[in-house]
């Protein structure tokens, strides 16, 4: 029979290489937890996976730099407190990711017909198959232009 004290020193001796496993495994947990936040925010944080309204100010910038297109204005405010992302001189364009392709036709209609101008939608695209959000648009009846965020260019552009 083992006497108490015994049993004591081995029961501490187990309990701490129990803790020190779990500590061990939390860090490891936490570790590995911290390496893919950090590669997530690599890849999402990219500008080219960036926000709609970035992708404005970069197409915003390009446009207006043509001839023709000075006039181009970002963020027009209508009277009832709704904004056309770009006022072309002839049209009224709305921008969205090319998987929200119908939201985009939507306001660029609405936004056409309160401005008086042909609604036109760009279809920011991040990956390949955006032909069929193109065509849907264009079903619709509404000019769509394709700008690609991973080359940060125009794919599609009439």
């Amino acid at each position: 029979m083992t006497d108490k004290k015994n049993s004591h020193r081995i029961f501490s001796t187990w309990g701490i290489l129990e803790i020190f496993i779990a500590i061990v495994a939390i860090l490891l947990i936490i570790y590995i937890s911290i390496e893919y936040t950090e590669k997530q925010k690599d890849l999402f944080a990219a500008p080219r996976f960036g926000t709609e309204r970035y992708w404005q100010d970069v197409i915003h910038n390009e446009l207006s730099q043509r001839d023709g297109w000075e006039s181009l204005e970002k963020e027009h405010r209508l009277d009832d407190g709704t904004r056309v992302d770009l006022l072309f001189p002839r049209q009224a364009c709305e921008i969205d990711w090319a998987d929200k392709w119908a939201e985009g036709v939507g306001q660029s209609v609405y936004y056409g017909l309160k401005t008086r101008r042909f609604p036109l939608v760009i279809l920011l695209v991040k990956k390949n198959g955006w032909e069929k959000y193109r065509d849907r648009v264009e079903y619709c009846g509404v000019d769509c232009w394709v700008y690609d965020t991973r080359i940060e260019d125009w794919t599609d552009k009439e």
